[in-house]
């Protein structure tokens, strides 16, 4: 595994240090590999979290509109992984729009 650096919500400096992140990945599109993906495996949920890992402006995003469900960001460069508090997660699922 790639060497990294984690954030964690009870570390002093948690909201400074994602701020940089979120800052470093707005608006990265990345290219035709770029990927975003959610770990939302039952065992993990019934812990109290789901993990995010993105390589572009997902991170971003993310980071941005639910900062408050964030316990632990690990920066391994070009993508990062995020554990969410699974209070802040819907579902799978409502990743997709309804058909009618």
């Amino acid at each position: 595994m790639d060497a990294h650096t984690v954030h964690k919500r009870e570390d002093a400096d948690f909201s400074k240090k994602v701020a940089a992140i979120a800052k470093r990945f707005k608006g990265k599109g990345g290219g035709p590999d770029a990927e975003s993906c959610i770990n939302a495996n039952k065992h993990d949920i019934n812990q109290g979290f789901v993990y995010f890992w993105s390589d572009n402006s997902d991170v971003a995003n993310l980071l941005n509109r639910s900062m408050k469900y964030v316990l632990e960001v690990s920066d391994y460069g070009e993508t990062v992984q995020i554990k969410m508090d699974k209070t802040g997660f819907r579902s799978c699922v409502h990743s997709f729009k309804v058909a009618n």
